[in-house]
């Protein structure tokens, strides 16, 4: 009988797994996962610093949506002349309606000059205030009559710095009425720009028809009248908040139509 013998070649021979290899397997799966979890890292970094941002633009898109919502407003009266007290100069505020208009004032106000629109010398870069018979009786509130008038009457906005009563906050938007002076919201603004356009008919917009190619007022408005005849306004905030370290700034700009220039 033949016998056979079979040999295993001792290169193929089961071993088990050495050292070598072990560390071998063990440093490339930490480098896997070093990888890992810094992108899980940077993920949440970047999902917090996106919502702080987030949180920031709302809280500033809240102050210009509340600001709009009252420069509408402006110059609200029943005579509807309000922002045409200034002279003859002006769009329509014609022998009539300065009659009416002083008829439902009294005589005291003669020309009804500023009574319910934007006085001039408070048009400014970065300061506005807002005047408006809300209640329709002939008078805005004021610091020596308030009568049954809303404080809502007779308001401005400004660029405070510090912030009143807001630690940690180095700059913001006040509301100011004759109630007193708050914080619009508790956001780092670093800018606060209001930019006036003349209503189309009134220089420099004389002869040009919206949407309006014409320059802006130049500030400071030296009368009364330019103020009567702002027919657009722009608001440029820019916030500013610090985010895992980093210096992070937002700029929101919005136009604004005063409804009852036209």
């Amino acid at each position: 009988m033949r016998t056979t013998t079979m040999s295993l070649d001792p290169i193929r021979a089961p071993c088990g797994v050495t050292l070598v290899e072990l560390a071998v397997t063990m440093a490339i799966f930490g480098m896997i996962m070093l990888g890992v979890i810094g992108a899980w890292t940077k993920t949440q970094e970047a999902y917090f610093v996106g919502s702080e941002i987030a949180e920031a633009q709302q809280n500033t898109r809240s102050a210009i949506d509340f600001m709009v919502r009252e420069l509408r407003a402006t110059g609200r009266d029943v005579t509807v002349c309000a922002f045409d007290y200034a002279g003859a100069a002006s769009l329509d505020c014609n022998a009539t309606k300065a009659t009416n208009c002083k008829n439902k004032l009294g005589a005291s106000y003669n020309s009804c000059a500023g009574v319910f629109a934007i006085p001039f010398s408070l048009a400014t870069v970065n300061t506005i205030q807002i005047l408006a018979d809300r209640n329709d009786n002939g008078t805005i509130w004021n610091t020596t009559n308030s009568g049954s008038d809303p404080e809502e009457e007779n308001v401005a906005y400004a660029l405070a710095n510090p912030c009143p009563g807001v630690t940690g906050v180095p700059a913001c938007i006040t509301r100011q009425t004759t109630a007193g002076t708050v914080p619009m919201v508790a956001v780092n603004i670093q800018g606060l720009t209001f930019t006036y356009y003349p209503r189309s008919g009134f220089p420099p917009c004389d002869g040009v028809p919206p949407p309006y190619p014409c320059p802006a007022f130049t500030l400071p408005l030296t009368t009364q009248e330019q103020a009567d005849n702002i027919g657009r306004m722009n608001i440029e905030i820019v916030s500013y908040t610090t985010v895992a370290g980093q210096p992070v700034s937002r700029t929101l700009s919005t136009d604004v139509a005063l409804k009852n220039r036209y």
